[in-house]
């Protein structure tokens, strides 16, 4: 073979060894698209269900902490001593002003209060003569007055009928300060007998009962405790850096435990002027009507204090709402692509929560399977 043939053959050999490495080269970049391309196809959707967010008003309002309490609280004791011999109410009972909660022993009282009585009507007829007799002594007196002055009656005469006349007075007097004595032993044995009958000083209900019947008890013991619930004090506390908000007359709305699903409603009606150097809280009182008795004074109680109300507060389903170590996020959808935005919360309104982020009325957002989902992932929406 000649050098000419040679050289030939090399550029022939070289051409094929460069068309197959274009051919790998062209196979190998058509099969990592196809490769991709399986892989996209093949990636899986998060399936959730969403719900838009809406605007609505809403309440703001500062949190108190605190107790209800009796609107009054009295407790009930004895005057005098004395046996008890009459329960006539018990714990749980309803009374009135004036009503008997018991009675002592009355018939020392009663033997006092006739005695009194009949020593009143004696003094009162004692009076009687002693008027009669200072009336004879004193026309005795004026006769014998005007008769010596004519020198018809001597001087021993006239003393005579002037010592009379002063002696007639000064027991009348006496008489007559008797009788004050005996109305003011007859009014106390009427208060002594009245003291045994021991009433409600106000309208309420019995909280507690010391004594029973046949007790023997000194003289101001107590025996009920009766607290006034038509009307209840709900005193708590808020911090510091809300007292600025709140004034008196404010709507108070209030939860208690006992009944989770019932709002009770209240006027603030008296703010503490010091701040608790302790606490940094401040303490407030609201009223609280309980005509129907529902609300017992030793509830705890959970208060919000209304102070203004905002418009176009931006709300979310309660399930949109994910929490996670101090992060709370919700996901908005568009374009099945779940975005996530971390927001801050604020009121709740039936199971809907206010959040104050880059969300907006009418954005789309994710309900279900939030822990699945993540910013950027691709999702599919199922119908609620």
């Amino acid at each position: 073979m000649t050098g000419k043939d040679r050289r030939a053959g090399w550029r022939i050999l070289a051409s094929v060894v460069i068309t197959a490495a274009l051919i790998a080269v062209i196979s190998g970049c058509s099969g990592d698209k196809s490769g991709n391309a399986e892989k996209q196809q093949g990636q899986q959707l998060i399936a959730v269900v969403t719900e838009a967010a809406i605007s609505k008003s809403v309440d703001r309002s500062v949190e108190a902490i605190g107790t209800l309490f009796a609107s009054d609280e009295v407790t009930v004791s004895n005057e005098i001593s004395g046996t008890m011999e009459k329960m006539q109410a018990d714990l749980g009972d309803k009374v009135k002003v004036g009503d008997t909660l018991a009675i002592l022993d009355q018939r020392e009282a009663k033997l006092n209060l006739a005695d009194a009585d009949a020593a009143h009507v004696t003094n009162i007829k004692t009076v009687d003569k002693g008027r009669a007799r200072a009336f004879d002594a004193k026309a005795t007196f004026e006769r014998y007055d005007g008769l010596f002055k004519q020198g018809m009656v001597s001087a021993s005469q006239f003393d005579s009928a002037k010592m009379q006349y002063d002696v007639a007075t000064a027991e009348l007097k006496e008489y007559e300060s008797r009788l004050e004595q005996s109305i003011a032993k007859q009014n106390l044995a009427k208060k002594r007998l009245a003291d045994t009958v021991i009433k409600s000083p106000i309208s309420g209900e019995v909280s507690k009962r010391f004594v029973s019947a046949g007790e023997t008890v000194r003289e101001r013991t107590p025996v009920f405790v009766v607290v006034a619930t038509q009307t209840l004090k709900f005193r708590g506390t808020v911090p510091e850096v809300f007292v600025p908000q709140i004034k008196t007359g404010s709507e108070v709305s209030l939860y208690v435990e006992a009944f989770k699903d019932t709002i009770f409603k209240g006027k603030l009606s008296r703010i503490s002027p010091a701040v608790s150097p302790e606490t940094r809280t401040l303490e407030i009182e609201a009223t609280v009507p309980n005509a129907d008795g529902v609300l017992k004074p030793g509830y705890f109680a959970r208060g919000l204090i209304r102070t203004l109300t905002a418009d176009k507060a931006v709300f979310v389903p309660e399930q949109a709402v994910l929490s996670n170590a101090g992060v709370v996020k919700v996901f908005v959808i568009k374009d099945s692509t779940a975005s996530e935005r971390l927001v801050k919360t604020g009121a709740r309104q039936a199971d809907m929560i206010e959040i104050n982020a880059d969300v907006k009325e009418g954005d789309i957002v994710a309900t279900t399977n939030l822990l699945n989902l993540f910013d950027g992932a691709s999702v599919s929406v199922k119908q609620k």
